[in-house]
């Protein structure tokens, strides 16, 4: 049985505070909860434990397997979910502009074109029903250099369902009479015909 230093009350072994005045009292020798000893041994431990809880943490959020691994973004999806922005597409060029922006030139037609409502003299090819022939044999005439193009008969009282493969366009008969028979060895049969539309 102890007393306190303070007020003199009996005290009881291992008791850390006077009940008489609150006094806080010193522990016998020997008595004492914790000895420095144990007290160290208890900090090494609880210090292992952290560090060996903190490498078992890097071992799982670490990459060190080589596999690339996956990180946790905000929001929980990994690297290799996580949103991925895309460029804006560019706009569509514009009709006539090339990439540049320039303006293109407008594709001239391979085939020679009748102007509405003129009259004038030409050379006649080659005269069919078969339109997709005849097509066929203006633009191979075009393509060796020849001002050829295609025109239907009707509009010129020409016949009725028949297509005319024509060459050149001339102001008299005689330059297209001329034109026919410098065409007469590739087209046998050539002639010259004035091309008038029918009034309405």
């Amino acid at each position: 049985m102890s007393e306190c230093p303070q007020c003199g009350a009996p005290a009881e072994p291992g008791q850390l505070v006077c009940v008489e005045c609150g006094s806080r009292l010193g522990l016998e020798p020997g008595r004492a909860g914790l000895s420095p000893l144990l007290v160290a041994l208890l900090l090494a431990v609880v210090a292992l434990g952290a560090g060996a809880a903190g490498f078992a943490l890097s071992e799982v959020t670490g990459d060190d397997d080589g596999d690339g691994g996956t990180e946790l973004f905000a929001g929980g999806t990994t690297e290799q979910e996580a949103p991925r922005e895309t460029a804006p597409e560019p706009p569509p060029e514009t009709v006539g502009e090339a990439a540049t922006g320039a303006p293109q030139e407008p594709t001239r037609s391979l085939l020679l074109e009748w102007p509405d409502g003129l009259t004038a003299h030409t050379v006649v090819l080659v005269t069919t029903s078969d339109r997709a022939a005849a097509r066929r044999l203006a633009r191979q005439a075009a393509q060796s250099g020849i001002e050829a193009g295609l025109l239907p008969s009707e509009p010129y009282d020409l016949g009725t369902d028949l297509w005319i493969v024509f060459a050149g366009r001339f102001d008299s008969r005689t330059g297209a009479v001329r034109q026919a028979a410098d065409l007469a060895e590739r087209y046998p049969g050539a002639y010259a015909q004035l091309i008038q539309p029918v009034s309405g």
